[in-house]
């Protein structure tokens, strides 16, 4: 069901959010520096001219509007994230509830006609006998742990029998209005009446949740079974159940039970909702499920009410769940983030986040690359300025191209300080929404495991409390093989417990007597070797039971399936049979494939196309599972699983990013908590983030540059990054930066051009570098890629121009840019190209001298020489560690010059970097900050920066 709400708009929730609140402050200081860099330019023309003016107050007006879109965005995803955390607790609350009492709905019809409750109420008050009676009621409420009471009221609405004598004395008749409840549902056929409310016969002043039924004895009514839930320790438990699992807000949600009006019948925290407190929610008409706002004893609360979902077509009683959490502590910052590499690489992919977010990263993205690009512009400006200023005068000129100069370094400065500051709000809309993501795949995990055991539980019980029914022990008492009334009584039990399959008596050589589905009708007579029977055949009471293996049965045509068994003892004991001696045994055989699938069905409600929900045994092999075959298969791969249920909350599975939840129950009541059994199953979910992708290029922050170079030795580098590799070109032979574009042109183009794009007023031939790079470090290293993938990027010479081509587009691509450059031909003209990049990097001015040149032989190789330049020491290295070295490559003007004239010859050929640069540098000198040292080889693969 959809949730609807009547919530304040997103900026009102800002005061709640000191998260929020506080990235907000750090936009707003990058605001004002922008302001000053603005006031700067305009102080002389050359600065204006420089700094791009116009794109530098367009910048400024574009991050200062996305900026209060990204506050919009994080307080709306987290309000989001909140309702929807919500909503999930309400919606567990009422519907496991639902489940529960769907089970009582069952019990009471077949309780009723119990052939011990029948006897003692169609005899006379002076023919019954209690102890007898009492003796009964006792072994089924030890059986049935739900129940706090159960009653006995004959034809004149007297109370015959109770298990606990509480309100109404025996013998004694009931008060008016509960006379007139007991002649309802004496002259009710329904299969069961469902009643809260205040009975004086149960002697509380609280109501009750009670289901009754009547009794007949050949067709003749002669009285009433009451059985009263136990809902004063059922709902703490189940409250206590969906908080248990509260990682992020420590237990500050109070959780309820409310009527149809709002009427509070159960609360989690009496002291901040108290039982009797009508609660007032603020939904449109006809709307029972929703979000809204509730002010309560003077404190705010966001709160979400939410109405049961019916199973098998059971609705339970007209009661909602409810979930609140106060407003002062609802957006207090997570603890125990994730900090793993999926979650850092996730930070960086919008595709997860919803429509509405989505595009909030792709323009800072875009504004940020704009921004760059006239900033590296303005310096190639600067420096054809500074090559050949003339008609200048000599004492102007070089302030004015420093301030220039200066003013541009201040802005590029001023762009990396605001890419953090959105990096670092964008970092936390991440985490919200990558948090409300795990969080739901927990939520479904757990509820998966509680419906489960719940059930399971149900299943413990049956099988002991049948094989109490007399007819059974007179069946094999007698050896009666086929027996027509044990049959008959068999299957009016699996009419009214469809989740069996088949019900199964077996006597004490384990020879099958009877069966509930006609279809087995052939393995009555057969015996039984199956361990579960010898072990059901040993049992020493009445309270106790045993549980096949999750594995195959005859009597299961569905696969694998657990069977339930417990013994039938011989009636004739003093102790009326309950530790007699055994006669045998009956077997439940659950309806595993219709049960499994039907909870993860109803769990996984709401699930994405890749989104998988799975129950595993405790040896990782899948039980079970609702998804796509895609995701399946992949599930199924040999370690998959273990993967996902040990390698934290997130998983890479073939290439996608999942978020994972684990669960393995914790049991029912006694079930599985105190008996000492453990079905040993497991479930798992896997919520799909998004698909992986190559890790954005990382631009290196070079260590401040000594400005006296020699100039006569200097050399400007226009700088830019291809993946992991750092390359740069001669900024005399680059015309501009720009953005990306798509190349034009009919039939495949020859690797690496692409065709021709039309960039401003020019159209130039588009090269992408991508192509020509083999082995970039850039992509994902040692990840599950696909096979294809792999072939193409460990096919060493075996790479082809036709897989090479599928690493490319021809589209342009908004995280990209493009590099225009000017190639002199031999023929003494020139030709312009556009180069497709990554990322563009500084500008740096270099010694000249200190390139050392690197080759392949003969082949013209896409670099033609290296150099180390000191940069700053990245994130998370140690206090104090010195600066490292990365290694700078040049763009060939040889391999540019043959692209310019058409004559490719072996340039096309993909060209192995790493290898290039291992080559060079193994067992050399490189000179590092004005230092001899020697560099590892193997430093060179790392990602720079």
């Amino acid at each position: 069901m959809p949730i609807t709400h009547t919530l304040p708009a997103p900026e009102q929730w800002l005061r709640y959010m000191p998260g929020v609140e506080r990235q907000r402050q750090e936009l707003r200081l990058v605001e004002n520096a922008w302001d000053h860099l603005s006031l700067l330019s305009s102080l002389s023309l050359l600065s204006s001219n420089a700094s791009s003016g116009g794109d530098l107050a367009r910048a400024r007006l574009d991050f200062s509007s996305l900026s209060v879109e990204l506050m919009h965005g994080l307080a709306a995803e987290a309000v989001h994230n909140c309702v929807d955390d919500l909503n999930s607790r309400a919606q567990i609350c009422i519907d496991v509830l639902v489940r529960n009492l769907f089970e009582r709905t069952a019990d009471i019809g077949f309780f009723s006609t119990d052939v011990g409750v029948a006897d003692f109420l169609s005899a006379s008050v002076q023919e019954r006998r209690p102890e007898l009676i009492a003796s009964r009621l006792r072994q089924y409420a030890s059986k049935y742990t739900v129940y706090g009471n159960i009653y006995l009221f004959d034809a004149d609405c007297r109370l015959a029998a109770a298990l606990h004598e509480e309100g109404t004395a025996l013998g004694e008749p009931v008060q008016a209005d509960d006379v007139a409840f007991l002649r309802q549902v004496m002259a009710s056929d329904a299969p069961y009446t469902e009643d809260y409310a205040v009975r004086g016969f149960i002697g509380q002043s609280q109501p009750s949740l009670s289901y009754a039924h009547r009794v007949e004895v050949e067709g003749r009514v002669v009285g009433v079974l009451v059985l009263a839930f136990k809902m004063s320790d059922e709902m703490p438990a189940l409250f206590a159940s969906i908080q248990g699992n509260d990682r992020e807000h420590g237990g500050d949600v109070v959780l309820a039970l409310v009527d149809a009006r709002g009427g509070v019948l159960a609360s989690s925290d009496t002291h901040q909702l108290p039982l009797g407190w009508q609660v007032r929610w603020d939904l449109p008409p006809g709307q029972a499920s929703g979000a809204f706002m509730l002010q309560h004893f003077s404190r705010r609360y966001l709160a979400v009410v939410r109405e049961a979902r019916s199973f098998q077509g059971y609705g339970g009683p007209d009661w909602r769940g409810l979930a609140l959490l106060p407003l002062d502590v609802a957006f207090d910052e997570a603890t125990g983030s994730e900090h793993s590499i999926l979650i850092k690489e996730l930070a960086g992919n919008a595709d997860f986040l919803s429509d509405e977010l989505r595009e909030i990263p792709r323009r800072s993205v875009a504004i940020q690359s704009a921004l760059e690009r006239s900033v590296w512009n303005g310096l190639l400006e600067i420096n054809q300025m500074q090559e050949g200023a003339q008609g200048r005068s000599e004492a102007a000129a070089p302030r004015d191209l420093l301030f220039a100069k200066t003013l541009l370094s201040e802005i590029g400065a001023t762009a990396r300080k605001t890419a953090r500051a959105f990096s670092s709000a964008l970092e936390d809309l991440y985490g919200v929404v990558t948090r409300s993501i795990l969080r739901d795949g927990q939520s479904r995990a757990d509820l998966a495991m509680q419906i489960l055991d719940r059930n399971l539980y149900e299943r413990a019980n049956d099988c002991r409390w049948w094989a109490l029914t007399p007819q059974f022990a007179e069946t094999l008492a007698a050896g009666r093989v086929g027996c027509e009334q044990a049959t008959t009584v068999l299957r009016d039990i699996n009419a009214l417990y469809t989740v069996y399959s088949s019900l199964v008596l077996f006597d004490r050589q384990g020879q099958v007597m009877a069966v509930s589905n006609a279809a087995q009708q052939a393995l009555v007579g057969t015996i039984l070797d199956e361990e579960w029977v010898a072990r059901c055949l040993r049992l020493s009471s009445a309270q106790e039971y045993v549980v096949s293996g999750y594995a195959p049965s005859r009597f299961y045509e569905e696969g694998s399936t657990f069977i339930y068994a417990a013994a039938v003892r011989d009636p004739t004991a003093a102790s009326g049979g309950l530790t007699g001696a055994s006669l045998g045994g009956i077997a439940v055989v659950w309806d595993a494939a219709q049960q499994l699938q039907s909870i993860l069905s109803d769990c996984a409600e709401g699930c994405g196309e890749r989104d998988m929900l799975a129950f595993i045994d405790s040896r990782d092999h899948l039980v079970r599972a609702q998804g796509r075959h895609e995701v399946l298969a992949i599930l199924q791969a040999e370690g998959a699983i273990e993967s996902c249920r040990t390698g934290g909350r997130m998983v890479n599975l073939a290439g996608h990013l999942h978020g994972v939840g684990v669960a393995r129950g914790a049991g029912y009541r006694e079930f599985r908590a105190r008996d000492g059994y453990d079905h040993g199953l497991s479930c798992l979910a896997l919520r799909h983030l998004c698909e992986r992708k190559p890790a954005a290029a990382t631009v290196p922050a070079p260590e401040n540059q000594d400005l006296r170079v020699d100039m006569a030795q200097r050399v400007q580098m226009a700088t830019f990054m291809l993946g992991s590799y750092w390359l740069g070109i001669d900024s005399t032979q680059v015309v501009a930066a720009m953005p990306d574009a798509t190349a034009r042109g009919a039939g495949p183009a020859r690797l690496p051009f692409l065709g021709l794009a039309p960039i401003g007023n020019r159209v130039c031939p588009l090269l992408d570098l991508r192509s020509i790079v083999r082995n970039d470090a850039g992509q994902h290293r040692g990840d599950d890629a696909s096979a294809e993938d792999g072939r193409a990027r460990d096919g060493g010479d075996e790479l082809t121009a036709t897989a090479r081509t599928a690493q490319v587009q021809r589209a342009a691509h908004p995280d990209r840019q493009l590099i225009i450059v000017r190639v002199a031909l031999d023929d003494g003209g020139e030709r312009e190209l556009a180069l497709r990049v990554d990322a563009l990097g500084p500008m740096l001015d270099l010694d000249r001298r200190k390139f050392q040149p690197v080759g392949f032989g003969a082949q013209t190789a896409l670099i033609d020489a290296v150099i180390g330049v000191p940069v700053a020491v990245s994130l998370g290295a140690s206090a104090g560690a010195a600066p490292s070295s990365s290694m700078l490559c040049r763009l060939s003007t040889a391999w540019l010059r043959q692209c310019a004239a058409g004559v490719l010859e072996q340039a096309a050929q993909a060209q192995d970097l790493d290898a290039l640069l291992q080559e060079h540098q193994h067992d050399r000198l490189v000179n590092v900050g004005g230092q001899i040292s020697r560099d590892r080889a193997a430093g060179l693969n790392l990602p720079v920066g």
